[in-house]
């Protein structure tokens, strides 16, 4: 039983986000610290989830998954009504009738700060929830109605296209310089946000071009083009939520979806950080950083277990096993995120983890290119950037003689 109830995480702590919000004022500030505190600090105290059981009511595990497209909706309407200048629908007035609740009191009592704290604990939802669970619906190629859900999810953060790069781009191009979404030795997270962002949408309208084109049918059709429906489908939330709650409204979502998106990107600058591989060769569990961090597994639906999903990207979340003896994080996700955040810190930290990566997990081939990229890199204290200096200084002594 508690190996289904883990999976009970994200709801159970969306749902207290949201209750948080409703009560407006300072306790805007409670969602972002609890989700630190509980998430990062978790993983460091609680052991890893290390544990591969038999699941046999999948029913749930997959509800769990579909719960989430009502918790975004639920959040998006709960924030464009909060910040509404006026009675929506005549919701006020049947709200505060029938449970006191007065929302109009409330939100003067909230500052234009705090609600902005309140959407970054949004877009934590959006990205944690959305997003993760979006991908790993996309990933269901053999069901419609989870491709559809998966999508949904992912419009929320204006990143339906996600669905089409990362499933047939960043799978088979990881660990390459054709992946936008893997981050190379020496890379500031700052500016690979940006670059992966870009890159993974460009990538996502060639990639739909290049398969319409088979069919004589334009990119831009959205009859027949997954890229123009994912772009109506976000703009689509974002017309709703103006309707509701006004500029205001929209400002705040754009927030959560813009931070959403943004955490996608740090989680992909994190889980291929520094590795290479030959584009011919196969993609294995080497290839990804894994962790079994245990907060972090349960709430996100075992993507932590990444080198099983790249090995396998069609297992659902409940099939993933933990390869503990995989190239490993320092620490659970959002750890490794804060890490991340302070540029000169994650690359002391991941350092000493490139290096043993270089020397048991690389082929001879990965080697070379390994020494390639650390020189690029000019980071301290790769042992392959130094055995590529030593190398290069050798070559030039003997063509000197």
């Amino acid at each position: 039983m508690l190996h289904y109830l883990k999976f009970t995480t994200f709801p159970f702590i969306a749902f207290a986000v949201l209750h948080t919000m409703f009560q407006g004022g300072a306790w805007m500030y409670s969602g972002i610290v609890a989700l630190v505190l509980v998430v990062a600090l978790g993983d460091l105290i609680l052991p890893e989830d290390r544990t591969e059981p038999r699941f046999h009511q999948e029913w749930f595990l997959n509800l769990m998954l579909w719960l989430t497209l009502p918790i975004l909706v639920w959040l998006t309407l709960l924030f464009s009504w909060g910040v509404a200048p006026t009675d929506v629908f005549g919701l006020d007035g049947f709200m505060k009738e029938w449970f006191g609740y007065d929302r109009l009191a409330l939100q003067a009592e909230t500052t234009p700060f705090q609600w902005f704290i309140g959407a970054v604990a949004g877009a934590f939802l959006y990205g944690a929830g959305g997003t993760n669970v979006g991908h790993e619906l996309t990933h269901r190629t053999y069901s419609p109605r989870d491709m559809i859900l998966g999508r949904w999810m992912l419009a929320f953060t204006g990143d339906a296209s996600f669905a089409i790069e990362h499933v047939y781009g960043h799978h088979k191009n990881l660990g390459t310089p054709h992946d936008p979404a893997t981050a190379q030795r020496g890379d500031n997270v700052y500016t690979f946000v940006f670059r992966s962002w870009l890159g993974g949408y460009a990538s996502a309208w060639k990639l739909e071009k290049q398969r319409l084109a088979k069919f004589g049918q334009s990119v831009w059709n959205p009859v027949h083009s997954r890229m123009m429906r994912g772009n109506l489908m976000t703009l689509s939330i974002a017309l709703s939520v103006y309707v509701i709650g006004g500029g205001w409204a929209l400002a705040l979502f754009w927030v959560m979806s813009a931070g959403g998106k943004t955490l996608l990107e740090i989680v992909n600058y994190m889980e291929h950080y520094g590795i290479v591989r030959r584009p011919e060769d196969k993609v294995e569990p080497r290839h990804s950083w894994n962790t079994n961090a245990s907060v972090s597994t349960a709430l996100l639906y075992a993507l932590t277990r990444h080198s099983h999903h790249h090995a396998e990207a069609d297992q659902e979340y409940w099939n993933l096993r933990c390869y503990r003896h995989a190239p490993m994080l320092p620490t659970g996700y959002l750890g490794t995120i804060l890490l991340a955040l302070v540029p000169p810190l994650y690359k002391r930290v991941m350092t000493p983890l490139l290096n043993h990566w270089d020397e048991h997990f690389a082929t001879p081939a990965e080697k070379k290119l390994a020494i390639e990229a650390s020189v690029k890199s000019g980071m301290k204290g790769l042992k392959s950037a130094q055995l590529g200096h030593v190398t290069q200084a050798h070559t030039n002594n003997a063509v000197s003689a």
